[in-house]
């Protein structure tokens, strides 16, 4: 039933068929890549887009198209296994202090409201300068920074939902700890995490591009949409395909993933159809 309301929903629909396609393109850039996306040609340096080329060359002859296709491997896979272990961090932490309470969760709720008064992307940043430049440190990076807000929002939900009477039916039955939460809490708050975590992916790709745009990320000769961008920021007068194409790939994920976000928040939460 929530996938046929998520169909119906046109916006939604549109960013569902964007985001199977692009998955489809980054499962598939090593067979329909038309070219080795590392591989340089100085005899074809800032080639206009042609029918060798669709989307041009960079500086260094390499084609734009075939780079944009495993960028998104790139992009995609960091992004979602930041988010996975950004809501795992978040939903243990949250429910440790939801169902908890007492002095952890002052202490926990104190930890939160800390990293929530810097900015998050200004926070990453500083972090994963301190650390080097390397995917791997802008993982670190941005996980560090973007599990408070799924703490935040489970620890308010399972304060809440732990004094239900079915959670204290549960309790007075002999259910344990682990399994109270796991099998009668989680399952009824996890609506909110959801849709934040697809609005997640969306910002998270634009967060990591950005950084490797600023050179702290992905690293030559690798191709990421980040990066890329950076590549044709001295070109951007002569040849400003080489920026327009990748960022027209960010635009449009982040487009994509925030419009299902929308579709999931209003399927999810009835709460808010009816505002609107």
């Amino acid at each position: 039933m929530r996938l046929k309301g998520l169909i119906k929903d046109p916006m939604a629909f549109i960013g569902l068929i964007l985001i199977l396609l692009i998955l489809g393109v980054a499962l598939l850039a090593p067979w329909i890549a038309p070219k080795d996306p590392i591989q340089m040609d100085a005899n074809y340096r800032l080639e206009k887009p042609s029918l060798s080329y669709p989307l041009g060359t960079d500086h260094l002859g390499r084609c734009i198209l075939s780079r944009i296709m495993h960028g998104a491997r790139a992009s995609l896979s960091i992004s979602f296994l930041v988010l996975v272990i950004t809501m795992s961090i978040g939903v243990l932490v949250g429910s440790i202090a939801g169902y908890v309470g007492g002095r952890i969760d002052d202490i926990i709720v104190s930890i939160i409201d800390m990293l929530l008064a810097f900015p998050g992307l200004l926070l990453a940043l500083v972090i994963a300068g301190m650390l080097g430049p390397s995917i791997r440190n802008v993982m670190i990076a941005m996980a560090s920074v973007q599990w408070v807000r799924y703490a935040r929002i489970l620890r308010g939900m399972i304060a809440s939902v732990k004094e239900k009477d079915y959670v204290l039916a549960a309790r007075t039955g002999g259910c344990k700890h682990l399994p109270l939460i796991f099998r009668h809490i989680l399952p009824n708050v996890l609506s909110p995490v959801i849709v934040l975590a697809t609005l997640d992916m969306g910002s998270t790709i634009l967060a990591i591009s950005g950084l490797s745009f600023l050179g702290l990320g992905a690293q030559p000769p690798n191709p990421e949409w980040g990066a890329m961008l950076n590549d044709g920021r001295p070109y951007m007068y002569i040849a400003p395909w080489i920026m327009i194409f990748p960022g027209l790939a960010i635009l449009i994920t982040v487009l994509a993933f925030n419009l299902i976000g929308d579709g999931l928040r209003d399927i999810l939460d009835p709460r808010e159809t009816q505002k609107s």
